[in-house]
């Protein structure tokens, strides 16, 4: 009898996988490889996480793994991507360059205001100097000046435009969002910290020039965070899991929503189950087994939208004073190459380097507004189409108008409302992507509905109900303290 380890059971199925037929059944896959029948099922749920895989279910019940025409890793890359990632080195490595050529200019113009300081601060001092009312403040106000001098000084240097923490705010289209709190401005005074009366933080001006040419950071999503969703899930839900639940969580139109399902079953271990009335679900014992801690976050796709793509993130009057600056010097550096002081200056370090800095500032940010305008409007779209979803699965994915579906969108105290078309021509793109259909009702009425998620939802209410779990782990018997 020949034992294999569990690679050498894997380049096996791979072998086979990548030699034969890429469509098989759990028994085909034993048969031609040779391997038993628990071999090769565990050489397939290593598979399902490394290749992407459709996971099918007969008429009569058969569970068929469909690797597809080809063997396509599910950490491939496209051309398209690789470019993508090559155009991103790029432009992070101008961001470096230019950022520092930033902190140099505000360096520069630091220095100028430092040598205007000190010339007050000595004045300061020498002023009023036998007057004895106040004299205490006056002798402090130099040394606040110098504090203050040495946080702008540093703050230049401090290339992150915005905190760590996360806040919510709503924008124009009445969408709520997360975004970075902005760092607090180096000048502004020092205050306690006070729950009840605490301001929230004021972009600083160097903050704002950074973000003027480059935009603000939007929150990131952490690249697990689908998985994360459905592991909490399917612990508050008894192990269970569909694929239209899949589709719930993350918003994914059917394939990518069939390829997760089939990363999770074997990422979390899961066992593939074909229900009384042919559905096919995953069941995921070993999730169910815990020690106390949280289940985790469990946010629906329809309630956590998209934040917005700013192009400054500054206010009205900070752009406007931003764009009065960097006009100066570009003025500036125009009238000292036209030679208008002669000679005495440098055309060079007065004249070329602020002109080329000049246009440059400028330019990045009109170079990125068609790009945000772009991203944007695909926001935009985006969050409808969450609430259109919304509309669906409250509704069980059972037969609604374009009515019915417009008058949940817009609900008062929601966001801003949707046309009619608007609603019908997303409901066309979901009866494709998730899939549904289209009906006409014996009243003429014209009907979407998306039997797939009906059934399933229904048939996973139904397996819940009639499951008993158990998570507790028993009595601890020994700690590897001892």
């Amino acid at each position: 009898m020949t034992n294999l380890t569990p690679a050498e059971r894997f380049s096996v199925m791979e072998r086979r996988l990548a030699e034969g037929a890429k469509r098989l059944t759990l028994t085909e896959a034993a048969a031609t490889t040779g391997l038993s029948i628990d071999e090769a099922e565990a050489a397939l749920r290593e598979l399902l996480m490394r290749y992407d895989c459709v996971l099918q279910v007969t008429e009569n019940g058969d569970l068929i793994y469909d690797f597809g025409p080809r063997l396509h890793r599910r950490d491939e890359k496209s051309f398209r991507e690789y470019l993508d990632e090559f155009l991103e080195l790029l432009w992070k490595g101008f961001v470096l360059f230019f950022k520092a050529w930033i902190a140099i200019t505000l360096v520069v113009y630091f220095l100028i205001f430092l040598t205007i300081l000190v010339m007050a601060v000595i004045a300061l001092l020498f002023a009023g100097g036998n007057k004895s009312k106040g004299r205490r403040s006056q002798s402090a106000a130099p040394f606040h000046l110098i504090y203050y001098a040495a946080r702008l000084f540093v703050a230049i240097f401090d290339w992150g435009t915005a905190a760590a923490t996360t806040t919510y705010q709503t924008d124009q289209h009445g969408y709520r969002y997360a975004t970075y709190q902005p760092k607090s401005a180096p000048l502004s005074p020092f205050q306690p910290k006070n729950a009840q009366t605490a301001q929230p933080a004021k972009k600083s001006f160097i903050a704002s020039v950074y973000d003027f040419v480059f935009g603000p950071p939007r929150v990131t999503r952490d690249p697990l965070e689908n998985q994360k969703e459905i592991a909490a899930y399917v612990r508050r839900n008894k192990g269970i899991l569909f694929v239209s639940e899949i589709k719930a969580l993350t918003g994914l139109d059917s394939m990518p929503a069939a390829l997760l399902f089939s990363d999770c079953i074997g990422r979390f271990q899961g066992d593939i189950r074909i229900s009384d009335r042919k559905l096919m679900y995953g069941l995921f014992d070993r999730l169910l087994r815990t020690a106390g801690e949280d289940e985790g976050r469990i946010v629906y796709y329809w309630d956590e939208y998209e934040p917005p793509h700013f192009l400054t993130g500054n206010t009205p009057q900070m752009n406007v004073l931003i764009v009065f600056l960097n006009g100066f010097n570009l003025l500036f550096s125009l009238i000292i190459l036209s030679g208008a002081f002669g000679e005495a200056l440098s055309l060079f370090w007065l004249g070329t380097v602020p002109l080329l800095f000049s246009v440059i500032f400028f330019a990045v940010p009109l170079l990125r507004l068609p790009v945000v305008l772009r991203r944007e409007a695909r926001r935009n779209a985006e969050n409808q189409r969450r609430r259109v979803m919304r509309a669906i699965f409250l509704n069980r994915g059972r037969a609604q108008t374009p009515e019915q579906v417009l008058h949940i969108v817009n609900q008062p105290g929601g966001p801003e409302p949707l046309s009619k078309k608007t609603v019908e021509d997303i409901l066309a793109r979901l009866v494709r992507d998730l899939p549904g259909e289209i009906r006409t009702d014996a009243q003429g009425q014209v009907l979407y509905e998306f039997p797939i998620i009906t059934l399933e939802l229904e048939e996973a209410e139904r397996l819940r109900a009639q499951r008993r779990v158990e998570r507790d782990l028993g009595k601890v018997v020994f700690d590897s303290r001892q």
